[in-house]
């Protein structure tokens, strides 16, 4: 299963993950049209885990994020850097968080992982990522262009349990952004990461 650590987009961003994501070929639009939210600029906490989270602007459309981990009674993890942009749709805002790699013969790669965000007015920082389940079940009916992988013995989740899957997207730009619009943005947005909060934990 492909995995993010804490951008859990973990997703998240994330990007910001803990989980498997939904990863697409394509953003949701092109970067030369996008401009840094400096609404997200500085530090960022979680609470729960004490990540931290730095965002800063990159140049007048990309932004960039390096998430480091502090968990107590572990010992510090290498920190995380991801480039992003942001993309609007409707009243909705998401980052498409840049995903670089490497296939099978260590070729470079290029994915995207979709982070759904919005800052409350008590400066609590929401992400939530593209539900797998909602995403498989648009591409096994046709809706968006994909493919669904399921491993031989998949672990469960969910209520009631259900096999896990990947799915990755290789729709155009311009068909997950007119998905996106005719969806229930909160049911396809519906898996919630830990809040962020302005400034840094206590002790850092």
């Amino acid at each position: 299963m492909k995995t993010l650590l804490s951008l859990t987009l973990g997703a998240a961003l994330c990007l910001l993950l803990t989980s498997c994501v939904v990863t697409s070929d394509n953003p949701l639009s092109s970067p030369d049209h996008a401009r840094a939210d400096q609404a997200l600029v500085g530090d960022w906490f979680a609470k729960k885990d004490q990540d931290t989270f730095h965002f800063s602007v990159k140049n007048d459309h990309w932004m960039h994020v390096i998430i480091t981990h502090k968990q107590p009674g572990m010992l510090d993890q290498k920190p995380e850097e991801y480039d992003f942009f942001a993309t609007m749709i409707g009243n909705n805002t998401f980052l498409n968080v840049e995903m670089a790699g490497k296939d099978d013969q260590g070729h470079p790669t290029k994915s995207y992982v979709f982070v759904r965000y919005s800052i409350s007015p008590d400066h609590v920082l929401q992400r939530w990522m593209m539900s797998r389940d909602a995403a498989a079940a648009a591409v096994r009916a046709g809706k968006l262009k994909g493919t669904v992988h399921q491993d031989k013995n998949p672990p469960m989740v969910g209520e009631p349990p259900h096999p896990d899957v990947d799915v990755t997207l290789q729709d155009t730009s311009a068909n997950i952004v007119k998905f996106i619009q005719c969806a229930d943005v909160t049911a396809l947005f519906s898996e919630k990461m830990d809040s962020l909060y302005p400034g840094k934990p206590t002790g850092k």
